[in-house]
C-alpha cells in the first residue's frame, strides 16, 4: 500500500463480512469507518467479535472504538504498553486479526485511511494453522492483561 491500499481495504471487508463465528483484533489505532462498517455487518449475524485497543489511540476523537463498544457482539478491552521507570508506558502497537481461527491477517498497517491510501504498508494474509495458532496464544496473553471498555453513560 497505498498502491493496493482499495483492494487491501475491500479484502478486509469481504473477509470480516464474511466471517461465520468469531473475529479477533489487536490494532493500535482504529479509524478507518469502512472496516468498522465491515464489523457491524459480521456482528449482526452473531459473529463473535473481541477488539484488544491501545487504551491512549482508543480516546482519539476519530477513533472508532467507542462506536464498536456500543454494538451487541462487540466486546472491546484496552491495554498500554509495558511500563517504563523513566518514560511511563509504552504502546499496544500490534497489527493482528485472527477470523474464525482460519485466517490471520497482520503487516505495519493499522486500520486507518492513511495506512490504505497515504503511507507505504503492507498487509499479510495467512492462512497457516500453526502460525495461527500461535497468534492466538498471544492475543490470549494480552486479552488477559487488558482492561474491559467502559462506554460513559
Amino acid at each position: 500500500m497505498p498502491m493496493n491500499g482499495r483492494q487491501a481495504e475491500n479484502k478486509i471487508f469481504y473477509t470480516f463480512t464474511h466471517a461465520h463465528k468469531t473475529i479477533k483484533i489487536i490494532m493500535y489505532t482504529f479509524t478507518n469507518r469502512k472496516i468498522a462498517k465491515a464489523l457491524k455487518i459480521a456482528s449482526k449475524h452473531n459473529v463473535k467479535i473481541t477488539i484488544i485497543a491501545d487504551e491512549k489511540e482508543a480516546k482519539f476523537h476519530r477513533s472508532v472504538i467507542p462506536n464498536l463498544a456500543a454494538i451487541k457482539n462487540i466486546k472491546i478491552y484496552l491495554l498500554h504498553g509495558k511500563r517504563y521507570k523513566h518514560d511511563g508506558f509504552g504502546k499496544l502497537h500490534a497489527k493482528v486479526s485472527i477470523i474464525d481461527n482460519k485466517i490471520l491477517i497482520t503487516g505495519s498497517a493499522n486500520y486507518t485511511y492513511s495506512a490504505f491510501y497515504k503511507n507505504y504498508e503492507y498487509i499479510i494474509f495467512h492462512k497457516n494453522k500453526d502460525l495461527i495458532k500461535e497468534f492466538n496464544v498471544f492475543f490470549k496473553y494480552l486479552k488477559s492483561l487488558a482492561k474491559p471498555y467502559r462506554l460513559n453513560r
